[in-house]
C-alpha cells in the first residue's frame, strides 16, 4: 500500500484515483483479516455466551435457505437434535461450511443432521475433487489454503476453517474431515441434550 502511494505521489502519470481504489481495497482486506484473527482469538480464549437450547436440524435448515441455488443443497435431518450453545457462532460454523461446500462441488451438496450416541453428528460433503488425508488437518491451521482453494477464491484469508474449528472446540465438540466417496465431508460431533 505504502509503495503505491509513494508511486503516485512520485510519477504524476500515474493514476491517483486508481491507486487510492488499489489501496481501499487493500485495506478492506486487511481489515478483513484482522477481525478474523481476533474473532480467532477471542473464541479459542472464551467460552461461548448467551448460550440456549439450539435444534441443530432447524438452524441448518434456515441456513440452506439462505443460501444461493447454483449448487443445491440436499438437507436430511432426523428430528429433535438438540445441542447447548451460541446459535449465532454455531449459524457462522454452518455458514463457512456451506459456503466452502458450494464453491467446491461439482453439482450438489449433502449436509445430514442425526445421533452418534450421546452426540450431534453434522457432515456438510460436497461431490468436488476432496481434500487428501495429508492436508485434513493443515486446512484448520491459520492462513492455511489449499491451491484450489486459491483458485476457486482468490480473495480467501484462510481463517474460515480454523475459526470454525475453535468454535465447535468451546462447544465442547469436534470438526474434522473423514472419509468419504467423494469430495470433502466436514463432520461435527457435540455434545446431545437428551429430552
Amino acid at each position: 500500500m505504502r509503495a503505491s502511494v509513494e508511486e503516485a505521489l512520485l510519477y504524476p502519470d500515474v493514476d491517483a484515483r486508481e491507486t487510492l481504489h488499489e489501496v481501499l481495497q487493500a485495506a478492506e482486506r486487511f481489515q478483513t483479516i484482522i477481525n478474523e484473527m481476533l474473532m480467532l482469538t477471542k473464541v479459542r480464549t472464551s467460552s461461548p455466551h448467551d448460550v440456549e437450547l439450539i435444534d441443530v436440524g432447524a438452524l441448518i435448515r434456515e441456513e440452506v435457505a439462505r443460501r444461493s441455488r447454483d449448487i443445491p443443497i440436499h438437507v436430511r435431518a432426523d428430528d429433535e437434535v438438540t445441542v447447548r450453545g451460541n446459535a449465532v457462532q454455531l449459524t457462522e460454523v454452518l455458514t463457512n461450511l456451506l459456503v466452502n461446500a458450494q464453491r467446491h462441488a461439482h453439482s450438489r451438496v449433502e449436509v445430514t443432521v442425526g445421533r452418534d450416541e450421546a452426540l450431534a453428528l453434522v457432515t456438510v460433503c460436497d461431490d468436488g475433487e476432496g481434500i487428501s488425508p495429508g492436508d485434513r488437518d493443515r486446512v484448520f491451521q491459520p492462513f492455511v489454503r489449499l491451491s484450489e482453494s486459491r483458485e476457486r477464491d482468490p480473495g480467501g484469508s484462510g481463517l474460515g476453517l480454523p475459526i470454525s474449528r475453535a468454535i465447535v472446540q468451546a462447544h465442547f465438540g469436534t470438526l474434522r474431515i473423514e472419509d468419504s466417496p467423494r469430495g470433502a465431508c466436514f463432520v461435527i460431533r457435540l455434545p446431545l441434550i437428551r429430552s
